[in-house]
C-alpha cells in the first residue's frame, strides 16, 4: 500500500524538462546544414511550440536579429566559406554591441568557452552534442539559465 516512488534520475529529468520554457523563439547559426536539422528536429522532440529559424553565417544571425525578438541564439564558432565571415564569437560580440539580450550559447568542437564568454555569450556547449532527450533536457536547462545553484559551465 506505499506510494510509487520515482526513481531520482526520473523524478530529477521531468523537474527540468518542467522548467523548459512552453513556447520560446530559437535561432541556430550554423554552416553544416545536417547538424542545423538535427539540432532542430532533437529541440522540437523535447518542445514542439519553439519557434526556431536558422542561418547559415553570422551575417545573416546579424540580420534575422535586427528584425527578430529571439529569446535564445546557438552559435557555432567556425563557418567556412569562400568569404571571410564573422566568427561564432564575434557574432555574440556584434550582437551584444546591437543590445541583443537574447541567451546566446556558443557550439564547437574545440572548447571555446572562454572565449565564448568574454564576447558575450551565457554558455557554451561542446560539439557533438548529446542528441538524447534526458541529456539535451538537461543541457537546454542549464543553456537557459535555469538550474538552481547547480550550473558550473559558466
Amino acid at each position: 500500500t506505499g506510494v510509487p516512488v520515482l526513481p531520482l534520475g526520473d523524478g530529477s529529468l521531468l523537474q527540468k524538462e518542467a522548467q523548459l520554457p512552453e513556447v520560446l523563439s530559437v535561432l541556430l547559426v550554423d554552416d553544416d546544414l545536417v547538424l542545423r536539422k538535427l539540432l532542430c528536429r532533437s529541440l522540437k522532440r523535447v518542445a514542439p511550440k519553439w519557434v526556431i529559424k536558422e542561418a547559415s553565417n553570422g551575417e545573416t544571425a546579424l540580420t534575422l536579429a535586427e528584425n527578430n525578438d529571439f529569446e535564445l541564439i546557438f552559435l557555432d564558432q567556425y563557418m567556412a566559406s569562400v568569404e571571410k565571415q564573422l566568427l561564432g564569437s564575434e557574432t555574440a560580440h556584434a550582437l551584444r554591441a546591437m543590445g541583443v539580450q537574447s541567451r546566446i550559447c556558443g557550439l564547437s568542437a574545440n572548447d571555446l568557452k572562454s572565449v565564448f564568454i568574454e564576447a558575450g555569450a551565457d554558455y557554451f556547449l561542446l560539439k557533438p552534442f548529446n542528441c538524447e532527450r534526458g541529456a539535451l533536457i538537461r543541457d537546454l536547462v542549464a543553456v537557459l539559465g535555469l538550474n538552481t545553484g547547480d550550473d558550473d559551465n559558466v
